[in-house]
């Protein structure tokens, strides 16, 4: 190209950028509408990125930006992707999946080398989300990632259960992008979930009940739209699960087929079974065990002659024995072994953080964290009642630098998280499990709920493998509430 050509062609470049920007406000006039909320295109953007801004093409940036992290996570460049996360939804805050994407990507996928993730994140990720939900408050989508990374990733079942709540009161966009349709039924279904997690029977079986009316209603519009039937049938499977399940936790145990799908025997507004399921007839052996297992446990026997229902299964209560004997096998490599009296698949959280650390709550979204914190958590299968292998921690430093003088390396059961196998023994709440040294009733919540917890305090130098960790190291559960700010109290 000759240099004059070049030149009348670079001439013609900034009449041309005034015309298309001229003519991208008169074709699309909600332009305006659709970008607020968004930071200036200037902000924190690169030069190759702000021309298009400036000229009203922020959508089609954010666009190639996004294409660009797709590219980066397929090449394992994870901590590329997160200013580029930030730049998207500065240009585009109406990109749904960026937000998504980008707090999945900080929840789950920075972890060390056992594949543990960096929980430093999480606060991040969820500051995110709301953000992301506050700029597109007529929408579900972003409250159900909300309420899903609370559930599956968090634990925390309350705050599930708030933007599940969310996501009912919002509608779902129809064919034309207007937003007339109800939201999808597995919100509702999520929201049952949730409700019982914190062992609110009651509110969930009422939710089912909801959900089950909705989707008959549907079905008499489509009598034969076969994915409606499948929804139907499975919120009547689920309705029915936990009436029984309830019932024979917490009334008279029951010999149920938890799985069978009829509902033949169960009255859907009372969770009563038929006379003919409630009442099982013992043979002998059966009540002297049964009696023998209410002895043990120091509480007074039922009547249990034949022809009288069960007592409920959460009773007697049964003892745990849970114990761990934690130790450093060398620099920052811990090796519990522990031992915990329930069924194979229970899991023990292990988690070791600094001595002051708190859940961040964030004013804004940053997704720069803290780097001298320390916080390790994972999870221990239970097997023939005992438990425990290495947890290495040594070859991750910008993950756990052990930079705190102390710690608190806590092990706990939480029955809430658990199995509904295991619940069936123990209750939603862990009603039906007791511990002669490690018991903790959670009474900040409602109900109350009871974990099995053992906290030692340790310093650097027991990290290090250079002291030993002892049981002069333990911390009573009421002193380490009281630190955390929590409520309750050390019960059998």
């Amino acid at each position: 190209m000759s240099h004059s050509l070049r030149r009348s062609l670079a001439a013609a470049i900034i009449p041309l950028m005034v015309v298309v920007a001229l003519l991208q406000s008169r074709i699309d006039p909600t332009v305006r509408e659709l970008n607020r909320g968004q930071k200036s295109g200037l902000v924190g953007l690169s030069n190759e990125f702000v021309l298009g801004p400036l000229l009203g093409m922020q959508q089609a940036v954010a666009g190639l930006l996004w294409v660009r992290a797709d590219e980066f996570f397929h090449s394992g460049d994870y901590d590329a992707i997160l200013p580029i996360v930030r730049m998207v939804t500065w240009l585009d805050p109406h990109q749904l999946d960026v937000y998504i994407t980008g707090a999945w990507h900080l929840a789950y996928n920075f972890t060390d080398s056992n594949e543990r993730s960096d929980r430093r994140y999480i606060p991040a990720a969820q500051k995110l989300l709301e953000e992301g939900d506050a700029n597109n408050p007529q929408v579900y989508d972003i409250a159900f990632e909300l309420g899903w990374q609370n559930t599956d990733k968090i634990k925390n079942y309350d705050r599930a259960e708030h933007w599940f709540e969310v996501c009912t009161r919002r509608k779902a966009a129809d064919d034309t992008g207007r937003f007339n349709k109800p939201v999808p039924m597995f919100v509702w279904h999520q929201l049952a979930h949730a409700l019982a997690r914190q062992g609110r029977i009651d509110d969930s079986v009422e939710v089912w009940k909801r959900s089950l009316a909705m989707t008959e209603d549907k079905l008499k519009a489509n009598p034969k739209d076969f994915s409606l039937r499948n929804v139907r049938d499975s919120e009547r499977h689920n309705l029915e699960l936990t009436l029984k399940r309830e019932f024979s936790r917490y009334t008279h145990q029951i010999d149920w087929e938890l799985d069978r799908k009829s509902g033949a025997t169960v009255d859907y507004a009372t969770g009563v079974p038929s006379p003919r399921d409630i009442y099982i007839f013992l043979s002998s052996s059966d009540v002297a065990r049964r009696a023998a297992a209410f002895r043990a446990a120091g509480e007074p026997v039922p009547p249990m002659a034949v022809g009288q229902p069960q007592p409920p299964a959460i009773d007697p209560k049964w003892d745990t024995a849970f114990n761990v004997r934690p130790e450093f096998i060398a620099p920052k490599v811990l090796m519990p072994h522990g031992q915990f009296n329930v069924g194979d698949g229970a899991r023990v959280t292990i988690r070791l953080q600094d001595e002051g650390w708190r859940e961040k709550q964030l004013k804004e979204f940053s997704f720069n964290v803290d780097q001298s914190q320390t916080i390790m958590q994972d999870q221990h299968s239970v097997r023939a009642a005992t438990w425990g292998r290495k947890i290495d921690m040594s070859k991750d430093p910008k993950m756990y630098s052990f930079s705190s003088p102390t710690y608190f390396l806590i092990f706990e059961f939480n029955p809430r998280g658990t199995s509904p196998f295991i619940q069936d023994r123990f209750g939603w709440s862990g009603e039906g499990m007791t511990d002669k040294h490690y018991l903790w009733v959670d009474e900040s919540v409602s109900p109350p709920m009871r974990v099995i917890r053992k906290i030692y305090r340790i310093t650097r130098n027991q990290v290090l493998g250079t002291d030993p960790i002892t049981e002069a190291d333990v911390v009573p559960n009421a002193e380490y509430a009281r630190i955390q700010g929590q409520k309750g109290e050390s019960g059998s």
